[in-house]
């Protein structure tokens, strides 16, 4: 048997990275089984569409580095991969449920339902149908439907239970009397969800079925589907939600939640990877730092966890960290193409990268931590060059003996300007650390940012004298 999973989106928004981390347990049980991926649009409930929706999927997973092996554009043996574009292949299987006794037309108006629910709700009852048209005679129905408006529900058996070994959850059971005789076909001729994925799986021959948590309440219906059909269920596992710090399901108001926002913000498809495979899943010793080939080999579906895997920026930017220090430095160059100015050397760049990459969480901040070599500091409060239980005259001595020692140092590189400075923190009995503040001020604009020796030296000694002496200036003019 060739295992083949799926990943089945429906194009109601960017691609989400919940649904990012359920793809990559699919991908990672493909991969390592030989098997293949299959890609498929659901698109059923087409009230939700969003234009642009499938381009964020398809852009999405490449910069993630997923593959898959059929979908919507690259076709396979089961196209088309969109669900709008099967809709005779789901009205023959409803036709063939309703010709077989497992199903029937029903011909209750909205308003007759509405009716019906507000009747159940004010008796505290649960809202389900009742079963009117599934007492109609199977021949009166079907001529009936030859001309009135209809839709096609499931016959759900009476009683007895349905169940499900979950590769997750376990043994899972529901009363059959719970649930509904559901919708499987509207009266537009488009499919439910519920028929519309089992007809797939079934047809499209998924071996596993990989899915998120969220999907757990609607699997009962699923069952009596493929039992209706006598079709042998595949495997089954519903994955933990990503959620968010406060427990419940990660969502805009959590921040970020969108692949495209995090490639924005300068995060690395790698740490990205990295950090959501852990989001549910741990590979049961202290490691942390996966490549995609390592998750691949690794990853195994009983080490997936039952609670759900809390989102942890923090943790994010710690992997996206620890990824940008293990790239080259030609590939970091390149990556900051497209955080940085074009217009910016990319040689000055170059320089900094040794230093710059151990205090970067995200591509973005280089921007801001290189802009001194590149441009004046911002303005800044004479309060900064300050440090804390110092005085500003005695800080503005501090820049004085700069400014000679600057002129004067030789050779201008970051060893001989750190000796220097040193020699200025020794005369004022002052710590390194205050001694720098006031420099790192005046050439940056910042009070943090790149190692302060290294980065004179990047800087030069005319421009890093210029900006010491201005400093000096707005320092003379005194500290309200």
């Amino acid at each position: 048997m060739t295992v083949r999973v799926r990943f089945a989106p429906s194009p109601t928004g960017s691609l989400h990275i919940g649904s990012v981390r359920t793809t990559l347990y699919n991908y990672f049980f493909a991969r390592q089984n030989g098997g293949k991926l299959i890609l498929r649009i659901e698109d059923t409930d087409q009230d939700r569409l969003v234009a642009g929706a499938i381009d964020s999927i398809y852009d999405g997973l490449a910069w993630l580095g997923v593959r898959w092996d059929e979908g919507p554009r690259e076709g396979g043996p089961h196209a088309p991969y969109v669900q709008s574009e099967r809709l005779p292949l789901y009205q023959q299987h409803a036709q063939q449920l309703v010709d077989g006794g497992a199903a029937y037309f029903c011909f209750c108006s909205k308003e007759r339902l509405a009716s019906l629910r507000a009747q159940q709700a004010a008796r505290k009852e649960i809202t389900r149908y009742d079963g009117l048209c599934r007492r109609i005679d199977p021949k009166e129905a079907a001529e009936r439907a030859k001309t009135e408006s209809h839709v096609v529900r499931l016959k759900v058996p009476d009683d007895g239970v349905i169940a499900l070994d979950d590769l997750v959850y376990g043994h899972i059971e529901w009363p059959l009397n719970t649930i509904e005789d559901q919708v499987i076909l509207k009266s537009d001729g488009f499919p439910t969800y519920h028929l519309a994925v089992v007809v797939d799986d079934h047809v499209m021959g998924i071996t596993h079925v990989f899915r998120g948590e969220d999907w757990l309440p609607s699997t009962p219906k699923h069952l009596v589907i493929w039992h209706a059909f006598g079709w042998p269920v595949p495997p089954h596992a519903h994955v933990p939600n990503v959620l968010g710090p406060d427990g419940k399901k990660l969502a805009k108001r959590h921040g970020a939640t969108k692949v495209e926002e995090f490639k924005t913000q300068g995060y690395l498809p790698e740490a990205m990877v990295n950090y959501l495979a852990l989001v549910g899943w741990s590979p049961g010793t202290e490691e942390e730092i996966f490549s995609m080939d390592e998750l691949i080999q690794r990853w195994r579906m009983d080490q997936v966890h039952r609670a759900g895997g809390k989102w942890d920026k923090a943790r994010l930017d710690w992997f996206n960290g620890m990824w940008i220090r293990r790239l080259s430095e030609d590939d970091l160059l390149g990556r900051l193409g497209d955080f940085v100015p074009a217009e910016w050397d990319r040689e000055v760049i170059r320089k900094s990268l040794p230093f710059l990459r151990e205090r970067m969480a995200t591509l973005v901040e280089a921007r801001d931590q290189l802009a001194f070599l590149f441009a004046e500091p911002p303005p800044y409060d004479a309060r900064s060059l300050v440090p804390k239980k110092k005085e500003p005259q005695e800080t503005l001595d501090v820049l004085v003996k700069s400014t000679v020692l600057l002129r004067h140092v030789e050779p201008f590189d970051h060893a001989a300007v750190r000796a220097a400075i040193e020699g200025i923190a020794a005369e004022m009995s002052w710590s390194l650390k205050d001694t720098s503040q006031p420099i790192r001020v005046a050439i940056t604009g910042r009070t943090v940012g790149l190692p302060l020796f290294e980065s004179l030296e990047l800087l030069g000694r005319e421009r890093a004298l210029a900006r010491v002496e201005r400093a000096q200036d707005l320092l003379e003019k005194g500290v309200d």
